[in-house]
């Protein structure tokens, strides 16, 4: 069932309030729950230094065997061993603008209602989008009835791997060229480095989105690149796909009233 957007449409000042702080709501739905969360985009070296550090995991066991992640991501295999591995040289050299989420000890914080998500911003610091500057401002401004998501900020993970299973011919192009783009984004926000492989230059799934971002924009270009994507074998695409919504599955932390007592009940946990 998909969130309820907080808003039928944002309004002039639910515009200003995010371009002014360049911030932006954003809506995922990943299997049996949907919710919202917060996105921006800053240079690499204007942020702390942590920030820009990127953990890998090894799963003891591939996911390839487990059921889709659309009907029960909790099943899959929960058994990472993070190692260390440090990208600020790179990133010293040559900053770049990356992702920072609502994020808290590796875990990406997402609200099931925009009254949840307004009141935990204006209340706390305590997560990783509280090092931009714009965040005390934001902690100001912030209501629910603002909390309204544009389309391309709304992610339907919870279809990729149904739609990749359909053949070619089904294929979503905008479904998944966005779940490539937030699947990039939360690798590198959560420092998940098996993430962050599954969708870098020169992956599977890097070319399954390369060429169909080419058949969007039509032409030659995009015609060899549809002959290219048929030679894509459907089921592997879906099995990859599977295993990153599998890895941001394990990396949310869900709060808010839908499902509370449900959710408190069988994980003892209470949201702040």
């Amino acid at each position: 069932m998909a969130a309820e957007s907080g808003g039928s449409a944002r309004t002039a000042e639910s515009d200003k309030l995010w371009n002014e702080t360049n911030v932006d709501p954003v809506e995922l739905h990943l299997g049996k729950d949907s919710g919202y969360t917060l996105r921006a985009y800053r240079m690499s070296d204007t942020l702390p230094r942590e920030d820009v550090v990127v953990e890998p995991t090894k799963s003891k066991d591939d996911v390839e065997d487990g059921p889709d992640v659309g009907d029960n991501p909790e099943d899959e295999d929960e058994n990472e061993v993070p190692d260390e591995i440090d990208f600020l040289d790179e990133l010293d050299a040559a900053p770049e603008e990356v992702p920072v989420f609502l994020t808290r000890k590796g875990k990406l914080l997402v609200f099931r209602d925009p009254e949840s998500l307004a009141e935990y911003v204006a209340e706390s610091d305590d997560n990783d989008l509280a090092v931009i500057e714009e965040y005390g401002e934001l902690q100001k401004r912030i209501t629910a009835e603002a909390i309204v998501c544009d389309e391309a900020d709304t992610y339907e993970m919870d279809l990729v791997v149904a739609n990749l299973r359909g053949g070619h011919d089904a294929w979503e192009p905008e479904l998944l060229i966005k779940a490539a783009e937030v699947g990039r984004d939360l690798g590198f926000a959560l420092r998940n480095q098996s993430i962050v492989e599954a969708l870098t230059s020169g992956s599977p799934l890097d070319d399954i989105d390369e060429s169909l971002r080419l058949i969007v924009d039509g032409g030659f270009r995009g015609a060899f690149a549809r002959r290219r994507l048929r030679k894509t074998g459907s089921e592997q695409a879906a099995i990859a796909w599977r295993a990153v919504i599998a890895k941001i599955n394990r990396s949310v932390e869900w709060r808010g009233t839908a499902r509370a007592e449900s959710t408190e009940e069988t994980s003892g946990d209470s949201a702040e």
